[in-house]
């Protein structure tokens, strides 16, 4: 088996070269919004940053097939077989980068056999990049610092419970929700963060639990759920078990609930009779 943590410097390279292509145009008056047959909005950036990502896998000196969202995405009839892959959102919140709010990422993962080994995540305005998997922790670096491990914390239920939603995709289905879980914990604190950076705030600790219930791809999380798992968090789809990838034709993920503390009861979190 190749080390993969060899490849984190030269991933965390990547990465912080894509998110300085994506400032480049992010201080543009023309972002290039343009509409995707799925109705969803990609820019310049997400095209410039998907080829600077795509050019520096395939320079590393391990190659594994490559599925990113802003290029052709090989059938399942062949990607099926892959045992390994890399699983790239180039610019993670294209919608937060056109509303220019900041909270946007740059999502580099690496699925072995269905399920996260690596993950490298980079939020370009602060210049922050956030590493990990299951077996390997977790980290961040600010800038060109030194890096630290991460964790996230444990639940206090005399404490506010810090739950955080999609700024631009709160779904219906997910105020539902929010309001079940004020029934269970009335000191329930509700933040809207966009991208990858809600899974990161779990990792780090600043936040307790993230149900996502909503239309959301395989590339928005792979990279992030290796950086939760590393932390020492969960990512569940709705019956519990650890998210996965790869096993079926649809790129479209399920509902999934992340949580910090992994001694929560997720069935308490996850009340299957509030999602319908």
């Amino acid at each position: 088996m190749t080390d993969v943590t060899a490849l984190i410097p030269s991933l965390k390279a990547i990465a912080q070269a894509s998110g300085e292509a994506i400032l480049s145009v992010y201080d543009q008056n023309d972002l290039g919004v343009q509409t995707k047959q799925d109705n969803t909005p990609v820019t310049k950036a997400d095209l410039k940053a998907n080829e600077i990502i795509e050019a520096g896998l395939k320079a590393l000196p391990v190659q594994y097939p490559i599925l990113s969202e802003e290029s052709a995405h090989t059938p399942y009839s062949e990607r099926q077989y892959w045992q390994r892959y890399w699983l790239v959102d180039p610019l993670d919140g294209t919608q937060e980068f056109i509303n220019r709010n900041g909270q946007f990422s740059v999502n580099i993962g690496l699925i072995e056999e269905g399920y996260p080994l690596l993950g490298m995540v980079h939020i370009p305005v602060t210049n922050t990049s956030y590493w990990g998997g299951k077996s390997m922790g977790a980290f961040r670096q600010k800038g060109y610092g030194a890096h630290e491990r991460i964790h996230p914390r444990a639940f206090d239920p005399g404490k506010s419970l810090v739950v955080l939603g999609s700024r631009s995709y709160l779904t219906e289905r997910a105020q539902k929700y929010l309001k079940h879980l004020r029934t269970l914990y009335p000191n329930l604190e509700s933040r809207q963060v966009g991208s990858s950076l809600k899974s990161c705030q779990i990792a780090e600790g600043v936040a307790d639990i993230y149900p996502r219930l909503g239309p959301t791809s395989e590339w928005d999380t792979g990279a992030v759920q290796a950086v939760v798992e590393g932390a020492g968090g969960l990512f569940l789809n709705p019956e519990g078990e650890r998210f996965a990838y790869n096993w079926k034709e649809s790129l479209l993920n399920s509902d999934f609930l992340v949580l910090g503390d992994p001694d929560i009861d997720w069935l308490r979190f996850w009340n299957k009779a509030t999602l319908s």
